[in-house]
């Protein structure tokens, strides 16, 4: 939402009479929700203090769910010749202080020179991404295209419709446009993403096989500690069935209980990852969402209440065709 919009636009000009006639055409397609023209530039700003904080300055006409999620904390954003700063930096960079911002521009004889400029700090915002909290300054198109005439001009679109038919409707009204989705412009963190979600999903299957090892394991231990228990429970005329009803039951309340208290705990930590995210976000340098899948979590459970009481059914099935008299003879009947 904030790093990258659904379809990007990069324009050969960057006029801005053109880009926003361009933005209008699309921006009335049924398929789009906000067209609105943008720029980014790497920028230097230092502040009274001494300190130097590099991140980009982006310039772009608010619009959209962009405009609907980021929120002003004291000021106004994008007024002319001014720049917005986020409220992480407000320890050093405050709301009406004059900041210098360092930029590159394309020289005459180097190929770029540094240029500085002061500039005013209009306004203190903040979102729920730290990453771009932490690097993004904001401004309107006029104050930086007055800072660098030759920045390149693109093109957001905002949409909830299939992004392929967008960018076959967006080629239907100018076919040199070269439409990118934010799929295709974080390609390769898109694709270190999905990695990690098969990693993350192999791990949990590794977890769950463990899991199952161990209920295994702790339901065969739980029945050799209980077999005097089972010979006389047998010898005082309890059916083969009545036994195995005992300990099925058993396995399943105690299962119950280990996830019914790891649920509430789990939601527990998420209800409660809002009010320490500040901290923990700034500390690990990126934004972490935590979310709970219900269908997951439900097939998790199935899973483990029906291996507990597999293994109980099974563990007491092997355990009782043991001769009553082996069970109290023998510390643990084979």
């Amino acid at each position: 939402m904030y790093e990258s919009f659904d379809i990007q636009i990069p324009l050969a000009s960057n006029s801005l009479e053109q880009g926003e006639e361009l933005a209008m055409k699309l921006g009335a397609l049924d398929s789009v929700d906000a067209a609105f023209l943008f720029s980014d530039i790497p920028v230097l700003v230092a502040s009274k203090n001494g300190k130097t904080i590099a991140g980009r300055l982006r310039a772009l006409q608010s619009e959209g769910k962009f405009a609907k999620n980021i929120r002003v904390f004291r000021g106004t954003l994008f007024q002319s010749g001014m720049i917005s700063s986020s409220y992480i930096h407000s320890a050093d960079i405050g709301l009406g202080e004059n900041v210098t911002v360092t930029l590159l521009k394309k020289g005459k004889q180097a190929t770029v020179v540094p240029v500085q400029r002061d500039l005013t700090v209009g306004a203190l915002f903040y979102t729920s991404l730290y990453e771009f909290d932490d690097s993004t300054f904001l401004t309107d198109l006029d104050t930086l295209y007055s800072l660098n005439s030759e920045a390149s001009l693109f093109l957001g679109l905002y949409s909830d419709a299939d992004l392929a038919d967008v960018k076959k409707a967006i080629g239907e009204i100018d076919n040199t446009l070269e439409p990118i989705t934010w799929k295709e412009a974080n390609a390769s963190l898109y694709g270190a993403m999905e990695l990690e979600q098969s990693m993350m999903e192999l791990l949990l299957f590794i977890m769950i096989v463990v899991i199952v090892l161990h209920i295994r394991n702790s339901s065969k231990r739980l029945l050799l500690a209980k077999q005097r228990e089972i010979a006389m429970l047998r010898s005082m005329g309890f059916r083969l069935r009545q036994l195995q009803r005992i300990f099925i039951l058993q396995a399943f309340y105690v299962a119950f209980v280990g996830l019914a208290l790891g649920i509430f705990l789990s939601y527990l930590g998420v209800w409660i990852y809002p009010s320490v995210s500040v901290l923990l976000n700034s500390s690990l340098a990126q934004s972490l969402v935590l979310t709970i899948r219900p269908l997951r979590l439900c097939i998790l459970v199935v899973t483990i209440l029906s291996f507990s009481m597999l293994a109980a059914y099974f563990g007491t099935r092997r355990i009782l065709k043991v001769d009553i008299m082996e069970m109290f003879i023998h510390e643990e009947v084979q």
